[in-house]
C-alpha cells in the first residue's frame, strides 16, 4: 500500500514522507458529511448524466483528469494512517490561491499561497520535529530554526532552486512540500491507480452518483461522479499496512486567502547560519 499511494500521490507522497518519516500515504480517511459537502452532493445529483459510467476505465480517468485541471478550486480532506501514525489533510486549493493544514506527529503545518508567494508555519517547536526526520543534521537545523522562527510564517523564495544554497535542509523540505499544496500536481497524482484501472461498479458517495475504478491489486478505489462534470469525489485505500480515504468537494468554490504579516524569509535564516545542514 505504501508503494501504491506513493505512486498515486507522486510529489505529494515525497512531501508527506518527509513530514512523517515514512510512507504515511499508505491509507487515508475522511468524511464529507458536513453541510457544505452535503449541499454540493445534492447539487451534483441534480445535474444530468455525463456518460462516463459507460466508458472504459482509461477514458474515464482521462476525462476526470481534464475536468479537475480545468476547475478553479477544490477542497481536499483526509486522515491518512499507517500503523500507529496518523496524518490529516485539510486543504483548499485554487489556481492562484490556496490555504490549508497538514497535521502529523503532533505538528500542525499550515500553508498559504497567494499573490505568487508561498508561506509555511509549524505549530510549537514543529520545525525541529519535521526536519528531524531528515537525519541528525536536519534535527540540529530544525531545533535552531524552531527557536528563531517560533510561531511566525516562513516565506518560500520566488526561485525555489536557490534554496539548496540559501535554505539548506529547510529549503529542500519546503520545496518538496510545496507540491502538496498545488491543485494540479496533487490532484493529477491522486487520479492514477497502480498498474492501471478497471471499472468496478457504479453507486454513490454521500449522495453523489459515481463510477468506481479499482487498481489491479484491488487495494485502491477511485470514485468519479457520473453527473455534471466528471470530477473525482473520493479515493479510498485498504490493506494490512493502512486504510482510509481522501475526499474532493467544493469544486470551483471561491478561495479567499490573505497573505500573513508576521513573516520570516528563509534567506535571513541562512545568513544567521540556521538553515544550513
Amino acid at each position: 500500500m505504501e508503494r501504491t499511494m506513493k505512486r498515486r500521490a507522486a510529489a505529494a507522497a515525497a512531501a508527506v514522507t518527509l513530514l512523517a518519516g515514512g510512507g504515511v500515504l499508505a491509507g487515508c480517511g475522511s468524511s464529507t458529511t458536513d453541510t457544505a459537502a452535503s449541499t454540493a452532493a445534492a447539487d451534483a445529483a441534480a445535474e444530468p448524466p455525463n456518460g462516463v459510467g459507460t466508458l472504459p476505465a482509461t477514458e474515464i480517468l482521462a476525462k476526470s483528469q481534464a475536468a479537475a485541471k480545468a476547475a478553479t478550486s477544490v477542497t481536499v480532506k483526509g486522515t491518512m494512517t499507517e500503523g500507529a501514525e496518523e496524518t490529516s489533510l485539510d486543504l483548499v486549493l485554487g489556481t492562484n490561491a490556496s490555504r490549508g493544514t497538514i497535521t502529523t506527529e503532533g505538528v500542525e503545518l499550515s500553508t498559504i499561497f497567494v499573490d505568487g508567494k508561498v508561506y509555511f508555519k509549524a505549530s510549537g517547536g514543529g520545525w525541529a520535529t519535521l526536519l528531524g526526520n531528515t537525519g541528525a543534521e536536519g534535527k540540529a537545523a530544525g531545533e535552531e530554526i524552531a527557536g528563531l522562527v517560533g510561531d511566525r510564517w516562513l516565506l518560500l523564495p520566488a526561485e525555489p532552486g536557490s534554496l539548496d544554497d540559501t535554505g539548506g535542509v529547510l529549503g529542500v523540505t519546503l520545496t518538496t512540500l510545496n507540491a502538496l499544496f498545488q491543485k494540479d500536481s496533487l490532484v493529477e497524482g491522486l487520479l492514477s491507480l497502480e498498474g492501471g484501472a478497471t471499472v468496478k461498479s457504479t453507486g454513490d458517495v454521500n449522495g453523489t452518483p459515481v463510477v468506481f475504478l479499482e487498481d489491479t491489486k484491488g487495494e485502491s478505489t477511485l470514485a468519479i461522479q457520473t453527473v455534471g462534470e466528471p470530477y473525482p469525489v473520493q479515493v479510498k485505500s485498504g490493506a494490512a499496512e493502512g486504510s482510509g480515504e481522501i475526499s474532493f468537494t467544493n469544486w470551483n468554490a471561491p478561495v479567499n486567502v490573505t497573505a500573513p504579516t508576521d513573516v520570516v524569509n528563509i534567506s535571513t535564516l541562512a545568513t544567521a547560519g540556521a538553515a544550513k545542514p
